[in-house]
């Protein structure tokens, strides 16, 4: 587990739902928790404001405030957790649609320095029976939220992943 995760990870499945209702009472403490994430999960280089601007930030913790929604945004990991995804059924791949991967050297797991040890890790790894992928592609810039801070590149892999098919 990566560092810049693992209170993040442990908080929402361990504690999710007390976490959920404290910063749901309190907007200071939910733009705090919000900016505590976009800051360590982008790659930033320590300037969140090269990355996202003021005014995108507040307009997105204004949509998780306004909205109620950061409950259920957490609730997701403590299910996850106690009810891992199993296929229905023994096809392979598991997941027959098209797929597109989009991953950034920013998460890079321990050991894997650049985008293409990134993508032959993924293509030589367990779970790439599981999918199939049409497009692998990884990134160095960008973090966590790559079609904020990278656009220009998720986009382009999302052309790549859907180009052909398209019915007419």
């Amino acid at each position: 587990m990566d560092h810049r995760s693992a209170s993040h990870l442990a908080g929402h499945m361990l504690d999710g739902a007390t976490l959920a209702h404290g910063l749901s009472d309190s907007p200071a403490g939910l733009l705090a928790w919000l900016l505590e994430r976009w800051n360590a999960w982008s790659d930033n280089g320590g300037d969140l404001e090269s990355v996202f601007t003021k005014d995108d930030l507040l307009t997105h913790a204004t949509i998780y405030w306004a909205n109620n929604s950061i409950a259920t945004s957490m609730r997701y990991y403590a299910n996850a957790n106690r009810y891992p995804w199993t296929p229905s059924h023994d096809r392979t791949p598991v997941v027959r649609a098209p797929v597109g991967l989009t991953f950034v050297a920013y998460e890079n797991p321990p050991g894997i320095d650049t985008g293409d040890e990134r993508v032959r890790a993924f293509k030589t790894g367990p779970q790439a029976d599981w999918f199939n992928h049409v497009n692998v592609t990884a990134h160095d810039r960008g973090g966590h939220f790559i079609p904020w801070e990278n656009p220009d590149a998720w986009v382009g892999d999302l052309r790549r992943t859907f180009h052909g098919r398209r019915s007419a």
